[in-house]
């Protein structure tokens, strides 16, 4: 995902940093200034300086009020009075990581307090309407609910595999700021994680309409993968599924990853391609599953 343009006045960058039971990291204020009010949680952060980056703010601002650097920082969205109309600055960065940071490493160096609070506990917490609003956006987010899967023990993921008239695949380009481990600036399989009891199927629309923006009409079961047959897979059980809608690449939203492009089987080999995807391209593109639809 890129930046997108800060609009007028004063700009800047958060940083919410997730737990594994889903508790976020906030600050409590020590000012009495509007709209801050002191003993009021808010999410650490602070102003862009000329020439920064927003990620380089989100950084610096993080690590001047806990102590800490973060090494695990990825963008999530830009947010302005628009989306957000309480929001202080007039365009806000925001950033999500998951670095294992105990309550025990911060150093309180600004505000009165650091402590990580579970949504749950929200309602019952002193918070200008600005900050509310920007947490309840995090929580029903695809970033949040993406990032707590993800530091679970034990996950289930689902992949699409969307073919077009000429038999190409629809890869989604990752990140570039994904942790080393789940393959960032690489091509892989369009899905995601499993909710809490949620069917495999379900998740495989949801997750894929989620990163295009398009629901698909119908998907078939390829194989399910155990971690063992996939080495560096992200989860421990994997559902792949497939159809042909030949979707036109101008109808799809880049909602997740840097874009979406298809590439025909012949290609695989010289592009950059995550390990695990690539294992079960080769698999699915040698399959009856595939020769049925094409040959």
């Amino acid at each position: 995902m890129t930046y997108k343009a800060p609009g007028s006045g004063r700009e800047g960058s958060a940083v919410l940093l997730v737990a594994p039971d889903g508790s976020i990291l906030l600050q409590q204020r020590d000012d009495d200034v509007w709209p801050a009010g002191i003993g009021r949680w808010t999410i650490p952060g602070g102003g862009r300086e000329p020439g920064e980056s927003p990620r380089e703010t989100a950084l610096r601002e993080f690590e001047e009020e806990t102590g800490v650097r973060l090494q695990r920082l990825r963008y999530v969205e830009t947010v302005t009075t628009a989306q957000v109309p309480d929001l202080l600055p007039a365009c806000l960065h925001l950033f999500v990581a998951d670095d294992p940071v105990p309550r025990s490493a911060i150093d309180v160096r600004e505000g009165l307090d650091f402590q990580y609070h579970h949504p749950v506990t929200f309602p019952g917490l002193p918070m200008n309407p600005g900050t509310r609003q920007l947490l309840a956006r995090f929580i029903a987010s695809d970033a949040y609910r993406g990032t707590v899967g993800m530091l679970q023990p034990y996950r289930v993921g689902v992949g699409v595999i969307a073919l077009d008239r000429w038999g190409r695949a629809l890869l989604q380009l990752r990140d570039a700021d994904l942790p080393p481990e789940r393959f960032p600036g690489q091509w892989s399989i369009p899905g995601g994680l499993v909710e809490p009891d949620e069917p495999p199927d379900a998740a495989a629309f949801r997750e894929f309409e989620e990163e295009t923006g398009i629901l698909l009409e119908s998907l078939r079961l390829f194989r399910v993968y155990r971690a063992a047959e996939l080495p560096g897979s992200l989860t421990h059980v994997y559902h792949i599924y497939y159809d042909d809608p030949d979707l036109p690449e101008s109808l799809i939203d880049v909602r997740e990853g840097q874009a979406f492009r298809y590439w025909h089987p012949s290609e695989l080999d010289a592009l950059p391609v995550a390990g695990p995807a690539a294992a079960v391209l080769r698999e699915f593109f040698a399959s009856t599953h595939y020769r049925r639809l094409f040959h």
